[in-house]
């Protein structure tokens, strides 16, 4: 039985390496994983670009390498050149407890007010406030980006699973295979678990890829491991709903494109909705995937949370196979 399930996977494989739109799903997570890390340095970038006379006081440098990057330059002119630049950088020059501020008048807005504040606080540190100000460091470094995003494209992504799936079904139709799998050796339950496979071990693939990639390399994999196969099962059966009536790939991709509105939905709900909005969302399987990845990349997750999760998904995978059970065995036949 494993056998012929392990072989009808291995040739939806090897057929898949030979279809481009199937090796760009592959490829796509990860790609959009290195586009992510490009933009979280932006996101905690430098506050403030400065420059300033290489004769400025020590004190003044190492106060101003606190907020941002700091160039120096050796003569007035040569800063007022740099300044002149297009990109956002301002001139500093101290005259004592004196402070020249120069700006070329392209800056980005609301970077010289952010510029003037700081100017202002090293100007006025002697003074004594008639506030009390502690700060509290938690040591914790984690981007909102990066632990968004993250989870973002983790769940987004298992997706691709459910639509290899397809485009396999999509390629024994056309090929008119399927039919034969009725009178052939293996039986139909060996013919499915092994169609549906790759939908379960792609998105695994992909998420600890993903993860790798973004750096989260402490985080539970059993965990995510978990959470990634019950939501994977729903667009596996999804893609197989889809893929047994459809005998043309653009046709069942642009088919399953209608799924992703309501994902989209429940994960930007879960990220920019307000907490006691959530339960808006509890009809959705994507939204407790996405609750529980966020948990574990923050550390926060417990195994009684995550299985309540899971279970969850599972619940609600069942409802959505009780519906489509039908349509999937008449598409088999």
């Amino acid at each position: 039985m494993i056998k012929r399930i392990l072989a009808v996977a291995l040739r939806d494989l090897k057929s898949g390496i030979r279809d481009y739109m199937i090796l760009y799903i592959l490829a796509a997570p990860f790609l959009l994983a290195l586009v992510l890390l490009a933009f979280v340095p932006s996101a905690g970038a430098s506050l403030i670009n400065v420059a300033v006379l290489d004769s400025a006081d020590p004190a003044l440098i190492d106060t101003l390498r606190q907020y941002g990057r700091v160039e120096l330059l050796d003569s007035r002119a040569a800063l007022i050149k740099r300044v002149a630049d297009t990109d956002d950088i301002f001139g500093i020059i101290a005259d004592g407890d004196t402070y020249e501020l120069i700006a070329g008048g392209n800056e980005t807005e609301g970077a010289l007010d952010g510029v003037r504040s700081i100017i202002n606080g090293i100007a006025n540190r002697d003074l004594e406030l008639p506030v009390s100000v502690s700060v509290s460091d938690m040591g914790w470094r984690l981007s909102p980006l990066l632990q968004l995003g993250g989870s973002f494209i983790i769940i987004f992504i298992t997706v691709f699973g459910g639509m290899i799936v397809l485009l396999n079904l999509v390629e024994e139709k056309q090929y008119r295979t399927l039919a034969a799998v009725n009178v052939s050796a293996i039986s139909r339950v060996e013919f499915v678990i092994g169609k549906g496979l790759l939908g379960f071990v792609i998105p695994i693939l992909h998420a600890y890829g993903i993860l790798l990639i973004l750096g989260f390399y402490t985080i539970n994999y059993l965990m995510v491991t978990l959470v990634i196969l019950a939501i994977a099962l729903i667009s596996m059966i999804i893609g197989f709903g889809i893929g047994v009536y459809n005998d043309n790939q653009l046709t069942a991709v642009s088919s399953m494109k209608a799924v992703f509105l309501p994902i989209l939905a429940s994960l930007f709900g879960a990220i920019f909705l307000p907490e006691r909005w959530l339960p808006v969302l509890w009809w959705s399987p994507f939204y407790w995937a996405f609750d529980a990845i966020n948990r574990i990349l923050l550390h926060e997750a417990t195994w009684p949370r995550i299985l309540l999760n899971c279970s969850i998904i599972l619940f609600l995978t069942a409802l959505v196979f009780a519906l489509m059970r039908k349509r999937i065995q008449r598409g088999m036949i």
